[in-house]
């Protein structure tokens, strides 16, 4: 992607600190909703239950440069399928839609799955909300599994006409596309059918080989079960420097309607401080790719040495959805590499579902990313997907 389309991490515009509201030492939970926006995402205390977060509403996109250029992004995101009408998947969809046990082989199984591609942590102008320039890369390739249908379900960035989905299609079982990032990325958000299994070895006879995932671009090229994108959260990084693709999926034995998602965004040290502390800021997706909202706040450690993150959720339009709480991890032998999970809640007692994912934030790197997944208790499989 290139630098029209870029977004940008402004220093975060403090508001009132929680500490003008009365937080203390003591709290064991936030305070109550208000109606405007009350938190100071720069000054969060690591130390405080959700570090002092209230639940206020804010801002939409928290006011923030980069998440109003992200936001803006949205419909243009949105990619209508051909085989969104297709008599089989309208049939698949209704056999999924259907009651029953998600792991019955008489039943299609569908599987999501986000995959970007390019400089994933390039340098952001913090008062424009651009992406400055990088080295252009040709990422055009494809998408193809042994069996079942691909769709895509949303372009991630695609700066059209230069970036596209190939039309017509080659075939059902792939997806192609011509994209070509800078200091940026692109990517696609693609969801996989694959029909009853019933015939799978059930019946005595041998089972088929695994139904495999081939991805081939320009600079990468692999191979994947798909039964294994279920847990799937894998950076790769490719050459020249700074370039990488990452791929996040979920697989769903049915279309349980329990919310799950997607989570992208910026994850970078402080400059200001030389702590190990920093900021994170990015957006909430559903799992068919709907902008849902924001997330912000704050990873550091405390004062027991421990490393903890802290932040909000809010809708598209700034009303409050959950505070987020959790740790975070450096990789052991990848330098900048690290992992976080956490929780979020509405009501700052119960816990509402669980977040977690994978970070890079490299000194002699221009940013940082973070790319994970979000769900709600009520779905075990996809929680313990992100938990495991």
């Amino acid at each position: 992607m290139k630098t029209i389309k870029h977004l940008a991490l402004p220093i975060l515009a403090a508001l009132l600190l929680c500490g003008a509201m009365g937080c203390s030492d003591s709290d064991t939970s936030p305070t109550g909703t208000t109606d405007t926006a009350t938190d100071d995402f720069a000054t969060i205390d690591l130390d405080l239950a959700y570090g002092g977060l209230t639940k206020s509403d804010e801002d939409p996109a928290f006011g923030d440069a980069y998440l109003i250029q992200d936001d803006a992004l949205e419909d243009g995101e949105i990619y209508e399928d051909d085989l969104d009408d297709d008599p089989e998947v309208r049939e698949l969809e209704r056999m999924g839609d259907e009651p029953g046990d998600p792991n019955d082989p008489n039943r299609p199984r569908f599987t999501f799955l986000r995959l970007v591609w390019g400089n994933l942590d390039g340098a952001v102008d913090d008062d424009s909300g651009l992406a400055k320039d990088g080295e252009l890369l040709d990422w055009s390739g494809m998408l193809r599994v042994d069996r079942g249908v691909v769709q895509v379900r949303r372009v991630i960035r695609f700066e059209r006409p230069f970036d596209s989905v190939v039309r017509p299609r080659i075939d059902r079982h792939t997806a192609a596309w011509f994209s070509h990032t800078g200091g940026h990325f692109d990517g696609l958000l693609i969801r996989i059918v694959e029909p009853p299994r019933n015939g799978d070895g059930n019946d005595g006879g041998d089972p088929p080989p695994p139904n495999m995932m081939h991805v081939v671009t320009g600079p990468f090229e692999q191979s994947f079960p798909v039964a294994d994108l279920a847990q799937i959260d894998e950076v790769f990084e490719v050459e020249p420097a700074g370039n990488a693709i990452q791929f996040v999926g979920f697989t769903l034995g049915d279309l349980d309607p329990c919310p799950k998602g997607f989570l992208s965004g910026i994850w970078r040290d402080d400059p200001d401080t030389d702590d190990g502390s920093g900021i994170f800021r990015g957006r909430w997706v559903g799992v068919h790719g709907q902008g849902m909202g924001h997330m912000m706040g704050r990873y550091g450690y405390n004062d027991d040495g421990e490393p903890v993150f802290f932040g909000k959720y809010i809708s598209r339009s700034g009303e409050f959805r959950g505070l987020m709480g959790g740790t975070w991890a450096p990789s052991e032998d990848r330098p900048g590499h690290g992992n976080f999970l956490g929780h979020w809640t509405s009501d700052g007692e119960t816990r509402d579902g669980v977040l977690g994912g994978r970070y890079l934030n490299l000194p002699e790197r221009p940013g940082g990313f973070y790319q994970g997944r979000w769900a709600a208790d009520c779905d075990d499989d996809a929680v313990r997907e992100i938990e495991d």
